[in-house]
């Protein structure tokens, strides 16, 4: 439905998170380029940006021209992936999945905007949006490792196997935390093992005992697999990488100063060195 053309005042209905309608998709020519028909398009520009009707400072819309994938992809949930996004939506009063992709950011002149309003039969929960906001964020604010601290994990496969490891509780998993020498840059060209601390963060359960179990197993799971890999009982030493502790920790449990210490490691298993997701 029509909101006045050509006109943008600070009442608009938009906000970040809204979906387009089918008519407003259609009429501005976007198209997902692998499922045209499930095309899904999400503002992700700030409330503030937004609201702004002076046009001359901030004339557009940031978009992503996103999808609803046929199955959602725990390795993108939680904002896990910098690149791609799995969202809980709901649409219809029914949960769905809307799958967006960083590339696929583009920009809508408000004046052409101010012709629609939101697709109403979609709204996302709280959770949603946070995560939104989050993943936002982390496209331009993320740490890498060390390229030598990943080519220890690939050359052990260690990398591989412990996202296989994760797979099963993806949606259990909010983060997977690493602290890789404390956070201090050392020089370890003379072979001596990087120092790893993983944490690993759940978010509150229907069933908070069993979650917490499930998830102190996987860490059980974990220390076997870098025992396995990088010690040496032999001489009851450790080569390449040194898993000091692997803990699990609720996210009602996890606090800002504690957060603020550890690196996310997420699944495309980030590096200095740019390369293929």
């Amino acid at each position: 439905m029509a909101t006045g053309v050509g006109t943008w005042t600070r009442e608009t209905p938009w906000r970040q998170g809204h979906v387009l309608s089918h008519e407003a998709v259609a009429e501005l020519g976007f198209a997902h380029p692998e499922l045209p028909a499930a095309t899904c398009a999400v503002v992700i520009s700030h409330d503030c940006d937004i609201a702004n009707d002076d046009l001359s400072v901030e004339p557009d819309v940031e978009v992503i021209i996103g999808c609803l994938p046929t199955t959602t992809d725990g390795n993108f949930s939680w904002a896990k992936s910098p690149r791609t996004l799995h969202l809980e939506a709901i649409r219809a009063g029914a949960k769905v999945t809307i799958e967006l992709t960083a590339a696929a950011k583009c920009i809508v002149s408000k004046e052409m905007l101010a012709a629609f309003n939101p697709d109403a039969t979609y709204s996302l929960p709280g959770h949603s949006l946070s995560t939104l906001r989050s993943w936002l964020a982390v496209r331009y604010n993320r740490a890498a490792f060390p390229d030598a601290f990943n080519s220890r994990l690939s050359q052990s496969k260690v990398d591989k196997r412990l996202a296989k490891l994760i797979e099963p509780l993806e949606q259990r998993l909010s983060a997977v935390y690493f602290d890789v020498d404390g956070g201090v840059e050392i020089d370890r060209t003379d072979d001596s093992a990087y120092e790893l601390k993983i944490v690993l963060v759940y978010p509150p359960d229907d069933e908070p005992d069993l979650v917490a179990e499930e998830i102190e197993t996987l860490g059980e799971e974990i220390e076997k697999l870098f025992a396995e890999k990088h010690f040496q009982p032999a001489t009851n030493t450790w080569h390449g990488v040194e898993l000091k502790t692997c803990m699990s920790i609720s996210e009602e449990d996890m606090t800002v100063g504690k957060s603020r210490l550890l690196t996310q490691w997420r699944l495309e298993h980030m590096t200095l060195r740019a390369e293929a997701e």
